[in-house]
This record gives C-alpha cells, structure tokens and sequence, in this order.
C-alpha cells in the first residue's frame, strides 16, 4: 500500500455533495450550493467543433504537449492579456488544470521537501504536495485583514527544505484577487530564496468591477521561477471536457513533460480543436460573467440584510464566503444548514479557515435558487424551523 495516498484526507466538498445526494434521492429538500461549477452550457461554438472534429475522424492519440494550434492560441492569449511572454513550446495541454498542478507540484518537489500554502485554501493543493512526498506547510492568513499576503509570515516559514509555493487567485474560497503590490512582495521573496511559485490561474476571467487580476509570470525578474496552471472549465463552462494547460520556462516544462508522457500520453485531440476556438467567444465568456455578477449583487446584499451573518464582496472566482456570528465551528453551521434547511455549503475548516466561522457557497448558480436559498437563512436565522 502506498503509504502517502493511504494517508490522504477525502475532499470536503465532495463529502458533503455526496451527503445532499443521498439526501435527494430519500425524498428530502436539497438547495445545494456546494458546487465549484457554472451553470451554463459550453458556447455552442465550441461543441459544434467538437462534433465537426469527432465527424472528420480526429479521434485518434494527440502526440506531444497539445496540438500546435492550440498552444500557439495559448500562447498569444497569454501575452496579449496576462503578460506573459512565452512560445508554444513552453505549454503543456493537460486533462484538467487540477492535473496540470499535480504535474507542476510533482515536478519541482522531491521526497520530503516542504511546500507553502496560504489558507483558506482549496482543498487539494495539500493532498496533492503529500501524494507526491512532499510535506504542505500552512500560512494561516487573517479573515480581519481581508486575507492580505504578510511578507513576515511566510519568511518565517521558510526553511532550507521548502521548495516551492502554491497561490490561487482569484481564490477560492475567499473570492480575493491578487494586489499588484502582494505580486511584486511575493516576486522579491521567490527571487531571494530561490523557489518556484506555482500559480493557479484558473479563474482569471471571472473577476468583476472592472478589477484584474495579476500574473505573477508577467513579472521578468521571476519568468523562470513561475509555472501557471489555468484552464478552460470556469470561464468557458467546460468543466466536463476536462481540459486545461501549464506554462512554464523550458526546464520546467521538460521535467513535467517526462511525467506527462508517462501517464496521460496526451489530450484528447477533438477537444483540443474545441478548445482552440473558445478564445473567439468572448461575448459568450462575458455575458456569463455579467451575470455571476448580478448574482453576486443579490446574493451578498441578501445576505448582509440577515443579522448574525455577513459576507465581503468577492472580488472574482464565483462563490460567497460567509460569516455566521457563532462559537460553533463551521462544520457544525453547515451540518445544521444542510439538516434543517437543505441548504448545502462547504464548512471553512474544509479550507484551512479555524479562527471564523465561515461557509462556502457558490452562486453560480439561477437567481430563483438563491432566492430560495435567502429565504431559508433567514427562516433559520429567525429559528422558524
């Protein structure tokens, strides 16, 4: 038995969705909320490729990093709206951006190395540095400072065993962006120690207020010592395609090639010409973020009406980080949530998150759902239950 995967924990949110499934299928109410996944359907454009290339029989293995076409795309989206300058060679197509970070992770780390987390944060990157030998070492960031990035706090994590760090912005769960300011701050410490940042990326597009969200790659003195992961599931709604993509200087992307080839072979290569056409819909991509937005709008104003809970508004990704007034821990909040309402979240222990009571949940999702969703807080709140 492989003793790293022996010991990894299971994905809360994936405990609790099972939980509200089974809920369902006895007959009880569930409003889940859990989910990290849009609501819309792929843009037509691209399914319509899909088939035009299953029809034109491109069914067969894609050999090497991706298909040419579409890491040149990659490649020139990246300079033109992240900053990044890089060539198609320096990109790897992978399953899902989840596998492009456990290849990256896995790349930069040997047994017993140390990686830097921030928490809150998403549940895997812990379980992915422990199954790859690696030993995920936490900075807990604080809830009353909005989840700024300290400069101190992560220095005096650092040993002569870390490696690497791993970001995810905008974050989920909290919803924050990364500041101009806590990029160049992460830059002067990634350039002192000599780590690698890996930066999870992907969802980039979905920010709102006109705000942007920064690259560390784009910033020169770093280039080398960044490897992106971003993907096509959250701004394009192709969570089930399974697609996304690595970018990283010629000897990272070398190391993480060997593992790729050894495991995947490669991505399948009608969504890869799918994929290549998603980058002409933007009208598509920003018709669904207007929209998350005005969800966004309801659904914290909503919330902050409810005495005894509060949420800041996100700055990105698609989920509402909410605060209960509470001594009770956060799972206990989403157990009686889910028991007495039906109301599925993901409790913020799940994410790193012991010192406030917060819950996840996601609005993307239709505004008649979290209509609902408001009035059976408040129902609880209010103890009509």
């Amino acid at each position: 038995m492989n003793h790293n995967l022996e010991k990894l924990k299971g994905s809360a949110s994936m405990e609790f969705m099972q939980k509200a499934e089974g809920m369902k299928n006895s007959g009880k109410f569930v409003l889940s909320l859990a989910g990290g996944e849009p609501d819309f359907d792929t843009p037509k454009k691209v399914s319509d490729m899909s088939n035009q290339a299953i029809c034109e029989g491109d069914t067969h293995y894609a050999i090497g990093k991706g298909i040419l076409p579409l890491r040149k795309k990659i490649a020139e989206k990246l300079k033109n709206e992240n900053g990044i300058n890089c060539g198609a060679d320096d990109i790897i197509v992978t399953p899902g951006g989840k596998y492009g970070i456990y290849m990256a992770i896995n790349a930069v780390i040997n047994p017993g190395d140390e990686v830097i987390i921030f928490n809150p944060a998403w549940v895997s990157y812990g379980p992915m540095v422990e199954a790859c030998g690696g030993q995920p070492v936490f900075v807990q960031l604080d809830y009353e400072k909005n989840y700024v990035l300290e400069e101190d706090k992560i220095v005096e994590k650092i040993t002569n065993r870390t490696k690497a760090i791993v970001i995810n912005y905008p974050n989920n769960p909290t919803g924050k962006i990364l500041s101009l300011e806590e990029a160049q701050m992460l830059a002067r410490v990634i350039k002192k120690y000599n780590l690698i940042l890996i930066s999870d990326e992907v969802y980039e597009k979905i920010v709102f207020d006109g705000k942007v969200n920064v690259s560390p790659a784009s910033i020169e003195d770093i280039h080398d010592q960044v490897i992106t992961i971003n993907g096509f599931s959250k701004a394009f709604a192709m969570t089930g395609w399974r697609l996304g993509y690595t970018v990283a200087c010629k000897e990272l992307t070398d190391v993480m090639y060997k593992l790729y080839v050894h495991t995947i072979t490669g991505t399948s290569p009608f969504i890869q010409r799918a994929a290549a056409v998603a980058f002409d819909c933007k009208e598509d991509v920003q018709a669904m973020i207007n929209e998350y937005e005005r969800r966004r709008n309801y659904f914290i104003e909503q919330i902050n009406s409810i005495e005894g809970i509060s949420c800041r508004m996100p700055e990105g990704a698609f989920y509402a980080w909410v605060k209960f007034e509470t001594d009770q821990p956060a799972h206990i909040i989403a157990e009686q949530l889910l028991e007495k309402t039906g109301i599925v979240g993901v409790p913020g222990n799940s994410y790193g998150e012991y010192d406030t009571t917060c819950v996840r949940f996601s609005f993307a999702t239709k505004i008649e759902i979290l209509e609902k969703a408001v009035e059976m807080l408040k129902q609880w709140k209010n103890n009509i239950f």
